[in-house]
């Protein structure tokens, strides 16, 4: 796919929406997830606010930094955590149901190098990050938006690439999937305009310790179920 970035959206559109969160705003919260977000999220909460963190504060640990934006029920965050236990995953998710989920996964398999921003990861990536800071970046089933007025609201643009670009370090990857066909290809359109992200070919995930389905997210299941494949890109920046 041949993408321009008139194509996508304006500069002064970009100005007035991208660091807007679309979708639902309000979930309703069980007692228990309330009880896990009270009790677990202080100790595992990078607080979202401006100001340029220090990840290696935040972590006993002092491997990889990864960053998964979105990561809904947290299934791949923690299997990702399971299988590296010596990275630092930092997971950036809007909704508190998926962070109480989350949560509850990390209290039942003893996870300590997971950190949680609960917030727009667009504005974490502008405000919270400095350059060359991740060695991966996560984006899995991100919302399609089919209908075309609202392409706008996805979340890859080509200026999200250019942000995602520079919080990577030299080297870093950034892996992606989604089962919808043409936001794959609108992803990779986005993609092939930086200068600074080279392609690579992979099949599948990513991870040679791990099986397919033990990073599969619900989303991805529930295609499956629908008979939908996912699709997966990989890029890594070049230097």
């Amino acid at each position: 796919m041949i993408l321009k970035k008139e194509d996508v959206e304006s500069t002064e559109e970009k100005s007035t929406h991208r660091l807007k969160a679309f979708g639902r705003k309000m979930v309703k919260l069980s007692a228990t997830q309330k009880a896990f977000l009270e009790e677990l999220l202080p100790d595992f909460q990078i607080p979202f606010k401006p100001g340029i963190i220090d990840p290696a504060a935040c972590f006993s640990v002092s491997g990889p930094l990864h960053l998964e934006i979105g990561f809904g029920g947290g299934e791949y965050t923690a299997a990702l955590a399971a299988a590296c236990p010596r990275h630092r995953i930092i997971g950036c998710e809007i909704f508190l149901n998926g962070i109480a989920s989350l949560l509850k996964k990390i209290e039942a398999e003893g996870l300590e190098n997971i950190r949680i921003i609960h917030g727009s990861a667009i504005i974490a990536l502008e405000e919270m990050f400095a350059n060359e800071t991740f060695d991966f970046i996560h984006i899995n089933h991100p919302d399609p938006w089919p209908k075309k007025r609202h392409l706008r609201r996805r979340l890859i643009q080509p200026e999200m690439v250019e942000t995602l670009s520079r919080v990577l370090k030299p080297g870093g990857e950034v892996w992606l999937s989604t089962d919808v066909a043409e936001y794959l290809e609108w992803m990779a359109g986005c993609f092939g305009l930086s200068k600074e992200l080279e392609f690579i070919k992979t099949d599948g995930r990513f991870l040679d310790s791990l099986q397919e389905d033990k990073l599969s997210t619900r989303y991805e299941r529930r295609g499956l179920a629908a008979g939908r494949g996912t699709g997966h890109l990989r890029y890594r920046k070049i230097g």
